[in-house]
């Protein structure tokens, strides 16, 4: 039997759907959106996917009721994990680049601090009407903190979302522990165990096949791309194809563009020959990058240069040198929109989200213009002290800065700037900071 707050949720949906479906504009765009979705969905090998995941669910059900871990009273949360987790996940698994990630992935469905903390609240729904109205204010304000962290105009009204939804976060904790030790002796401790039990265990039993529908989904993937590459691939090297993965989706994910000559192997033989150089190019690479990423941590907080003159303490290089160029760019396109000048106010649209640069969101990048608007500067402070700057004096003009102040000339007055056009420098902006996958 559904409690008040899952009936809410199902009265709410219900209504969200006849609203969509009495207004003739929103009307026009669910039903063939619904249309697409339906069609794209209503083919055999996505059926058998979903019903063998449903098989597979039951059959761990029935093995659970064997030992007494699983009663008919759990049916509706069994249902309810299948479609509002287990689906969620098999979608989410398909993308996963490893099981390490699937398993990532139940872990912060089951066991993480905002799922038992759902369960608590869980406990004791609020009367009908008060999850009418609470389970819209919740998803609204939600969605609005979202929005509002997303820029710096946004955060500056973050709280008229975050402090309402932390208020409400509060006041249904007090509600529930307040009912909870009222009818503390009422309550079915043995099935609220049960439950919680059960979505817990349930998401792990789900791996094995949420694993193997990965690894069927990237090798179908491999074998189509394969088969583009060298349409008379034979069978017997494709196989070897498969074999060489073993059985991994971290392989599988791995197997991208750069090692498609493995299309040309001809035998089994020659096709595990290739998968055995694949594996080792990408164990190569991999521990490159972690050593990489190991120097980022080790020359933290250390001066000095290395032998080439680089900077030793690269923090946030790559992602600069990255957020600066993209600023280059952005100067260039709307260069000629605004009368052939540049702009000194559009920083924080340009580079949003400022996460993609790896930077914080205070990103500290600054864009400086001449009076005449006709040369533009950017530059910033990285966590060791050090600047790097980009300007340019034109549309296709490129200059580059390096040192340890920012600049307090434009591009082309002083030999502090590098024209990229004819020489190659600073050393800090030669050097390859990005991964080394």
């Amino acid at each position: 039997m559904l409690n008040n707050r899952e009936l809410a949720s199902v009265i709410l949906i219900a209504l969200l759907i006849l609203l969509a479906l009495a207004v003739p504009k929103w009307r026009n765009i669910l039903l063939p959106s619904v249309g697409i979705v339906a069609r794209s969905f209503f083919q055999w090998t996505i059926l058998r996917i979903f019903g063998l995941f449903v098989v597979w669910v039951a059959l761990w059900v029935w093995l659970a009721s064997l030992i007494g871990a699983w009663e008919l009273e759990l049916l509706k949360d069994t249902i309810i994990i299948l479609f509002g987790v287990g689906f969620p996940l098999l979608f989410s698994s398909i993308r996963a680049k490893s099981g390490v990630e699937i398993l990532g992935h139940i872990r912060r469905e089951t066991l993480a601090l905002s799922t038992l903390f759902l369960f608590y609240l869980n406990l004791e729904s609020l009367p009908l009407w008060g999850e009418l109205i609470a389970q819209p204010m919740i998803v609204l304000l939600s969605v609005m903190t979202t929005f509002a962290q997303r820029d710096e105009k946004g955060r500056r009204v973050l709280g008229c979302f975050s402090i309402p939804l932390l208020l409400i976060g509060i006041g249904l904790i007090v509600w529930t522990t307040v009912h909870t030790a009222n009818n503390w002796n009422e309550l079915d401790w043995t099935e609220l165990l049960a439950q919680l039990a059960l979505s817990v265990w349930l998401p792990f039993a789900m791996f094995p096949y949420l694993y193997v529908v990965a690894f069927y989904a990237a090798t179908e993937v491999i074998l189509k791309r394969l088969l583009w590459t060298n349409k008379e691939m034979p069978l017997r090297a494709r196989l070897g194809v498969l074999v060489g993965l073993h059985g991994s989706v971290r392989w599988a994910k791995e197997l991208t563009g750069r090692y498609y000559q493995v299309a040309q192997a001809k035998t089994l033989r020659g096709a595990l020959s290739e998968m055995r150089l694949f594996r080792d190019d990408v164990t190569r690479r991999e521990n490159r990058e972690a050593d990489r990423l190991a120097d980022l941590e080790g020359f933290a907080g250390q001066t000095g240069v290395d032998g080439t003159g680089a900077q030793l303490d690269r923090r946030e290089f790559d992602g600069t040198k990255r957020a600066l160029d993209f600023i280059h760019t952005a100067q260039a396109l709307r260069y000629e929109r605004r009368q052939e000048t540049f702009w000194d106010d559009l920083t924080d649209m340009v580079i949003s989200p400022v996460s993609k640069w790896g930077l914080p969101d205070q990103h500290g990048i600054v864009v400086e213009i001449t009076t005449d608007k006709k040369k533009w500067r950017a530059w910033r402070r990285l966590p060791s002290g050090w600047v790097l700057g980009i300007g340019a004096t034109g549309r296709f003009g490129k200059y580059r800065y390096a040192r340890d102040q920012p600049p307090t000339s434009w591009p082309g007055e002083s030999d502090e700037w590098i024209d990229a056009a004819v020489a190659l420098g600073p050393v800090d902006w030669e050097r390859n900071d990005g991964t080394r996958l």
